[in-house]
């Protein structure tokens, strides 16, 4: 599961767990999930959500987020198949929000749930 085991040289720390992500069904140009991460730390948090991201969805491209509400924060992240380009939302955007661009153009949107979830996430 996951990315390849070898670390691309620019890696960031290894995750601390399997990915938490559930997605809705694709339904045209725009899908909807919900991401737990184990931390604030957007390095790495950012780097298992591209590697680990679900195949069969896509390849992630770039990822847009709200720098307020992580603790590290980035503008680019280093995954396992090489580096992905991030930025930031604008400062009217309500936080707890990560969008995703695939290759492709399909956008994902995520919202960020800092408790985790009590059931296991299929």
């Amino acid at each position: 599961m996951g990315g390849p085991k070898f670390p691309y040289p620019h890696r960031y720390p290894q995750p601390l767990g399997a990915l938490r992500l559930r997605l809705a069904p694709a339904s045209g140009n725009a899908a909807h999930g919900v991401w737990w991460p184990y931390s604030r730390d957007l390095t790495r948090e950012a780097a298992h959500l591209v590697d680990d991201f679900p195949p069969a969805r896509g390849k992630v491209d770039r990822m847009v987020y709200s720098p307020d509400d992580w603790e590290v924060v980035a503008d680019e992240v280093h995954t396992n198949r090489g580096r992905i380009k991030v930025g930031f939302l604008p400062p009217e955007h309500p936080g707890g929000v990560v969008l995703l661009r695939l290759v492709g153009s399909e956008i994902v949107q995520l919202r960020v749930a800092w408790v985790a979830p009590r059931m296991p996430i299929a």
